[in-house]
């Protein structure tokens, strides 16, 4: 019995340092460094980490520390984060379920969006920055297309009425064509026929063709 004891007491030393090795260099303890203090490569990193994380404390100090670098990575991470902290994805989640209310869904946002406590005004500067992103040779996936021309809409309504409802009362056919522009169907060619995100991209598509 003593002699297990022997054997026991390392393998439990050993054990218990290979679980503060774990914790030590998780890689979310780098997401507790100060990214105001890195390079550009490195707060492109820091943001990477945050964004991957889910951590909304460390996607906010990332935001803030990495949306006035002007590089492609940069900008693309940046919108990223914008449009996660945003909370507006929540709303193409409710859209993709039921595509075919886009049109009555989009004309109350402004009351969704507070009963929910989300930040639009993250989504409006994202479609910039993904501007600036694809100026620089990013390639943007299908939703990033629907996210830029979505913060594009609620910045053109918000403009106009105070408020995040996009309705032809709030938005002009100018700023709805310019808005347009912003999808590419040639982007959708890969989504399969089922897929709701096609669906929803279509609907929107032709939505905004209304105004």
């Amino acid at each position: 019995m003593r002699k297990a004891a022997v054997f026991l007491v390392p393998a439990l030393v050993t054990l218990l340092v290979g679980c503060q090795a774990i914790f030590t260099f998780s890689p979310l303890s780098g997401l507790q460094r100060d990214p105001s203090t890195m390079s550009p490569e490195q707060r492109l990193t820091y943001a990477q980490d945050a964004l991957a994380s889910g951590d909304t404390a460390a996607m906010q100090k990332a935001y803030n520390a990495i949306k006035n670098d002007s590089g492609g990575p940069a900008q693309y991470t940046t919108a990223q984060l914008g449009i996660e902290l945003s909370g507006v994805p929540t709303v193409f989640r409710d859209l993709a379920n039921t595509p075919g209310n886009v049109s009555a869904q989009l004309s109350v946002l402004d009351s969704f969006i507070a009963a929910h406590n989300l930040q639009p005004a993250l989504m409006v500067a994202a479609a910039g920055q993904l501007l600036n992103a694809a100026a620089a040779g990013i390639t943007l996936t299908t939703m990033d297309y629907i996210m830029g021309s979505m913060g594009m809409m609620l910045g053109y309504a918000f403009a106009s009425s105070g408020t995040w409802n996009v309705a032809p009362a709030n938005v002009s056919h100018a700023n709805a064509v310019i808005a347009k522009t912003f999808l590419d169907m040639a982007n959708v060619g890969s989504l399969a026929s089922n897929d709701p995100l096609l669906t929803l991209f279509q609907d929107y598509d032709t939505y905004l063709g209304t105004f």
